[in-house]
């Protein structure tokens, strides 16, 4: 007769409330936690905000935090007491939810595995409501405190499918080992050895990310090390079960074989899943979201028209570091593409000045659509821009040492620059290297500096400063008042052109789409013409998902964006004019 695989004394479940405790940890990485929110997430996503403001937002994203790991930590014990489980006299708060191995072991196997499961899931299910929060779009501050405990959650779910204490996928091997030792505690002791194996592993991968001297080494080392303190610490905590509360059956050896088997399966199965967190030194580009731009856009309600159509505008996710999760779905999918984490950030530029710097141009972006979908409505605008920006100085340019970043250059040689494209034009009219006078704003400060010029990249180009500009903003005055306030959009310039079309479209009464769904990017510049952009190929895989029927792509873009296409029709536009006339051109549905 089969012998049962284990019998566990029977204990109830006691009434009393397990007491929460927190660790000496906290004192440390709370006051991390709150210095990297406030210095370093805030600032990625928001352009302006007071220190007030953003050390309100700071403690709300903190607390709710917590919240989530008090959830955590509730929902183990709801379900263990539902089945009858018996719970730990305290419970101590850790980053990643509690140590798994001081709950303890369960009266049956299938009891073990839901109690366990219980804390990931409810963080798996608050990961999925903040994400329903964030892409309701209500607000910015709304905005950031959702993408932030979207992540959160998410995190807290997956590291604790790590099989192994003190994480909770210790506990679903621990189920899955039950009958194989005549010591019921033997289990209990490997699957903590196996915790700080890992954790050493963990050690080893993070001296190998900092020993690579990428360009965020000094971030995916430390973070890996950090995640390494953590789970020592857990794994010092002694379980609560005991050899007496335990009396196992052992099993006939064929079987202990195969249940051994499973028992490894199953930890292979989690440790993967879980190593998809690993931080690597690589970046990527992958499709962000399509997004309808006219609830972008307001104006009052006597101009406006609106239309069963929509124009999208489209985003790219460009991330470094990034996990290995991601580097795997890079080498499967088309549409994600893994890059030197330079091509994100480069070097000589920090993630928060980038920030910064697509702040600016986004807000450029905003103002010249609005100017040039005005005027294609036969509105009159005046719009004069305020000089170029210098934002970084290239290694080897001569202006080193003469400009500095932050500088507005007004002028060239006594001609004005208003914007950034009256300087690159300017400077790609000279015929030799000679040293070019530039009309310089610093602070309240006017210069006149000399700067030499750099030779071409090639042949066909001409001449450069050496420098990475931007328009440095515009004098702005409509005839009425026109916005543009876009949701999930942290910066940069590649929406212009689809700003620009929405502005028109709202002013005229037929509509442009002809009831179409019609994506596109793509610079505006205040001529009209449409600039080239970064990351083609991902927007055309992001239009495609929200099921648009055309592509609009400026010229330089044109033939990536039609190497990957597949159900949608790229079409070339070199101005907002040449698209408006190809939307007009399209038959009536």
């Amino acid at each position: 007769m089969q012998q049962p695989l284990s019998l566990v004394k029977n204990h109830s479940s006691s009434d009393r409330f397990p007491k929460i405790g927190f660790g000496f940890t906290w004192l440390f990485i709370l006051p991390a936690a709150f210095w990297v929110i406030a210095t370093y997430y805030i600032p990625l996503f928001v352009e302006i905000m007071k220190p007030g403001q953003t050390w309100t937002i700071t403690a709300i994203i903190i607390l709710l935090s917590g919240i989530s790991l008090v959830c955590h930590v509730l929902a183990h014990l709801w379900i263990s007491r539902a089945l009858g489980n018996r719970t730990p006299f305290g419970v101590t708060l850790m980053v990643f939810g509690d140590a798994a191995q001081r709950w303890p072991v369960a009266v049956s196997a299938w009891r073990e595995v839901l109690a366990a499961g219980a804390g990931p899931v409810t963080n798996l299910l608050l990961s999925g409501l903040a994400y329903l929060l964030w892409n309701m779009s209500t607000n910015s501050t709304l905005n950031l405190i959702a993408l932030f405990l979207c992540g959160f959650n998410a995190w807290i779910c997956i590291i604790n499918l790590i099989p192994a204490f003190p994480l909770d996928g210790g506990r679903f091997l621990r189920a899955s080992l039950r009958g194989l030792f005549k010591d019921p505690m033997t289990g209990d002791r490997l699957i903590k050895i196996f915790g700080f194996a890992l954790a050493a592993i963990l050690a080893g991968w993070s001296v190998f990310l900092i020993a690579q001297r990428s360009r965020f080494s000094w971030v995916t080392g430390p973070a890996t090390f950090l995640l390494v303190l953590l789970i020592a610490d857990g794994g010092r905590m002694p379980p609560a079960s005991t050899k007496e509360d335990t009396v196992l059956m052992i099993e006939s050896p064929k079987r202990r074989l195969l249940h051994a088997f499973g028992a490894g399966l199953l930890a292979l199965v989690l440790l993967g899943l879980a190593s998809s967190l690993l931080l690597v030194n690589n970046g990527l580009d992958a499709p962000g979201v399509a997004l309808p731009v006219a609830p972008m856009v307001q104006m009052p309600a006597p101009y406006r028209h609106d239309h069963a159509g929509e124009l999208f505008l489209l985003t790219v996710v460009s991330q470094a570091p990034i996990t290995a999760g991601e580097w795997l779905a890079g080498q499967f999918d088309p549409a994600i593409q893994i890059i030197p984490p330079e091509a994100v950030t480069p070097k000589n530029t920090s993630p928060l000045q980038q920030a910064r710097q697509g702040f600016q141009m986004l807000d450029n972006s905003e103002t010249t659509a609005i100017a040039v979908g005005l005027r294609l409505a036969g509105y009159s605008t005046v719009l004069v821009g305020k000089g170029v920006q210098v934002d970084s100085i290239l290694p080897g340019s001569h202006a080193n040492g003469l400009i500095q970043v932050g500088d507005v250059i007004t002028g060239m040689n006594g001609t004005p620059v208003q914007t950034a494209n009256d300087l690159i034009n300017l400077v790609g009219a000279q015929k030799t290297q000679a040293p070019v006078q530039l009309q310089v704003k610093r602070g309240q400060t006017d210069l006149q500096i000399d700067v030499p010029l750099m030779p071409p990249a090639s042949p066909e180009a001409g001449p450069k400063i050496g420098i990475e500009i931007q328009t440095a903003g515009f004098d702005y005055r409509p005839p009425f008042p026109v916005s543009i306030t876009p949701n999930k959009i942290s910066g940069g310039p590649s929406a212009g052109l689809m700003f620009t079309l929405t502005v028109y479209n709202s002013l005229i009464p037929e509509d442009l789409t002809g009831g179409r769904k019609i994506a596109g990017t793509g610079t505006i510049n205040l001529d009209g013409s449409v600039g080239p952009i970064g990351g083609v190929k991902q927007k055309v895989f992001a239009a495609e998902a929200a099921g648009a029927t055309y592509f609009l792509c400026p010229v330089d873009n044109y033939k990536d964006a039609v190497s990957v296409a597949r159900h949608i029709k790229v079409i070339e536009v070199a101005s907002v004019e040449q698209a408006v006339d190809f939307l007009r051109s399209l038959p009536a549905q």
